[in-house]
């Protein structure tokens, strides 16, 4: 094979992944089938589900919003959560912690109450 055949076979073989994938891709299945209205300020960045538990928690700016999965109702918020991008659950022991770049601390509260338990200091580059 010659230097130049070999990249016409790899485009080839490109090209027909990528038309395999556009046939093979179609209507994704999900559709909206609740809604609720979250209220105040602020979007969102992470989503975390506590399957067992049955929550579903957004990280919203400044706070974290609790849904009820089962009722489809705000079940409650973490407060003062500056810059909070990601929530982590650590079910067994009963604890939630969120990454808040705004003030370089992680929260951490209660997963039943959501009562914060403690703000730690812990420094920059916090995310998810």
């Amino acid at each position: 094979m010659t230097r130049q055949f070999i990249p016409k076979i790899f485009a080839g073989a490109l090209a027909l992944l990528i038309a395999t994938t556009i046939v093979v891709a179609g209507p994704s299945g999900y559709h909206v089938a609740k809604t609720i209205k979250l209220g105040g300020e602020g979007g969102w960045d992470y989503l975390t589900v506590d399957a067992a538990a049955r929550r579903l928690y957004i990280t919203r700016g400044n706070r974290v919003t609790v849904v009820d999965l089962e009722k489809w109702t705000v079940a409650g918020e973490v407060p003062n959560t500056p810059g909070v991008h990601g929530a982590g659950l650590a079910t067994k022991a009963g604890h939630g912690f969120t990454t808040n770049s705004g003030d370089q601390t992680v929260t951490m509260f209660d997963l039943k109450t959501l009562a914060v338990i403690k703000q730690i200091k812990v420094g920059s580059g916090l995310d998810g």
